[in-house]
């Protein structure tokens, strides 16, 4: 059942009062009441509810045939905090008037106190009030019944979503927009737009304060109601009503949850639709990064099959909660979680190809641009992207990063590497003060390449390739002996005067050489970290000649 509500000064006309009957409170007229009452017991106002005009005598007030002020103001007080939106006393039976104070303090508390003629009952009042309430009722039920029926229509009559601004504006007659922004949804009526507010935009995507769980409708500045529209307690979107200064009727309010009701199930069924999408996109990504495509021809058709438009040149990311103490459903649950709060990001970037692999991390081939090296990668996570959905999420978030290497099979590579690089991060997070945010990236590590590889000895071979290799193609094109040298230098313990002697050359030559080795690797060779990586990787180069 619908409650209906009135005002007072709705009760003045109706109840057959007059203007000039308005004691205090003249401002407070449009206090609503849901029916009207009377009492003339000293604690007959124990018994009222909320909603309930009284009616009275004053008798109650009386002290030794004087009226009292003080009782008077208590029970206004008393009123008030019930919820009683006014009063009505009958002068001249026991109370001639009303004491100044008493009037002054009613209309400090916004409480009307009007006078009752001495020539109408009670039922004067209160059965013309009954009725014009449920007539008023009625009216709203009818309305309401019509609104379901409209909608009714709507929704069987097949029309696009994009059209119940128009069916919206059109019961409320007054200007409607609706904002989705993860579904790129912005549609407004056929009445004047709504001015922009950006204050309203920096709440979607949020997750959703209390008050707006409990109270999704509320009324904003310059006359404009806010219906959100939330779903797993974030904000998804909200539909926006203007120019009402009043609080909205029930009919109104019905309507407006109508339209909530069917936006949140088109959302829910868009959702649904990428997800399962998502999921064609995930296996692809898998069979990508695993090396099982193996022809051009099959690459384009799978990608054409997800809405992909493929390129050879990525850098693969990885990004994850923390695994630890969580079980498998919990972790996809949490990045299927991130995943959504990427996607608002990532969908402007239609280059960019991600998704969740195997082991449910999320996974980004971001394409390599020659304006865009890889060294900008992680400014660009942080400042872009991560850095604010991190605080969204309020979670920790783990990043590895891969290195570009150029067609497919590079992309192979590069999630191997941001494998490795994410298993850093991970270890690197539980030793020390972490933020919200723990990135490596490949090309910064050094042992850890090696350390967090599923195998060892194949990552140290490629190290070995990958930083010997400059070394061997520099001693063939100069007949230098760079490799050599590095090797001796290696087993004098890094002594420039015993590798020298080994060699039978100056301890200058054995300086220069290194120094040349330095500059084509990356790696000093009288940098404990460095030799080791170094010595790591001669000892591969020697183990994969002999086999």
């Amino acid at each position: 059942m619908v409650s209906v509500m009135i005002t007072v000064r709705e009760l003045i006309q109706v109840g057959g009062f007059d203007e000039s009957s308005v004691l205090a409170g003249a401002s407070s007229l449009e206090n609503e009441l849901l029916g009207v009452t009377s009492f003339d017991s000293p604690d007959g106002h124990r018994w009222l509810r909320a909603g309930e005009f009284v009616l009275t005598t004053g008798f109650p007030f009386l002290s030794q045939q004087k009226t009292c002020t003080k009782r008077l103001i208590t029970l206004i007080d008393e009123l008030v905090a019930i919820g009683t939106p006014g009063l009505a006393i009958k002068l001249g039976r026991y109370i001639e008037d009303l004491p100044e104070a008493v009037l002054t303090h009613a209309t400090q508390k916004a409480f009307p106190i009007l006078s009752f003629p001495m020539d109408k009952a009670w039922s004067d009042v209160i059965v013309p009030v009954v009725q014009y309430i449920n007539d008023k009722q009625r009216i709203e039920l009818d309305r309401t019944h019509a609104i379901y029926e409209r909608f009714h229509h709507y929704l069987t009559g097949g029309a696009p979503i994009s059209t119940l601004t128009d069916l919206l504006s059109d019961i409320l007659d007054a200007p409607v927009s609706i904002h989705v922004p993860q579904h790129k949804w912005k549609w407004d009526s056929s009445l004047a737009p709504l001015p922009l507010d950006d204050s309203l935009g920096k709440l979607y995507g949020q997750r959703a304060p209390i008050r707006l769980t409990q109270e999704p409708l509320r009324r904003q500045k310059e006359g404009v109601h806010v219906r959100w529209l939330l779903h797993d307690q974030t904000v998804q979107g909200a539909i926006m009503i203007g120019q009402r200064e009043r609080d909205l009727y029930a009919w109104e309010k019905v309507a407006i949850e109508q339209s909530a009701a069917l936006l949140s199930l088109e959302i829910q069924r868009q959702r649904a639709i990428q997800e399962t999408f998502q999921r064609f996109r995930n296996d692809f990504l898998q069979q990508l990064v695993s090396g099982q495509i193996v022809s051009d021809e099959m690459l384009m058709r799978k990608a054409d099959e997800v809405g992909w438009e493929f390129s050879d040149h990525y850098i693969a990311m990885i990004l994850s909660s923390s695994p630890h103490d969580k079980t498998s459903i919990e972790l996809w649950q949490e990045n299927h979680h991130l995943l959504n709060a990427l996607h608002s990001f990532l969908s402007s970037n239609e280059a960019i190809l991600y998704g969740l692999d195997q082991e449910n991390r999320i996974l980004l081939l971001v394409p390599f641009y020659i304006h865009a090296p890889v060294e900008s990668l992680p400014q660009w996570l942080q400042e872009q992207c991560l850095k604010t959905i991190t605080k969204q999420m309020d979670k920790h978030v783990f990043v590895g990063i891969g290195r570009y290497h150029p067609e497919r099979e590079g992309i192979v590579r590069s999630y191997r590497e941001a494998l490795i690089s994410f298993r850093s991060a991970l270890h690197a997070a539980n030793h020390v003060d972490v933020s919200s945010l723990s990135l490596k990236s490949y090309q910064d590590l050094g042992l850890e390449r090696i350390m967090y590889a599923d195998d060892p000895a194949t990552e140290a071979q490629a190290f070995a390739d990958e930083c010997l290799g400059k070394i061997q193609s520099y001693d063939r094109e100069k007949n230098g002996q760079l490799l050599q040298t590095l090797q001796v230098f290696l087993q004098a313990d890094g002594n420039y005067a015993e590798a020298a002697r080994r060699l039978y050359v100056h301890k200058n030559t054995i300086k220069y050489r290194i120094q040349l080795i330095r500059e084509w690797t990356g790696l000093n060779a009288e940098n404990g970290h460095d030799q080791m990586l170094l010595r790591i990787a001669i000892t591969a180069h020697v183990i994969g000649h002999r086999l």
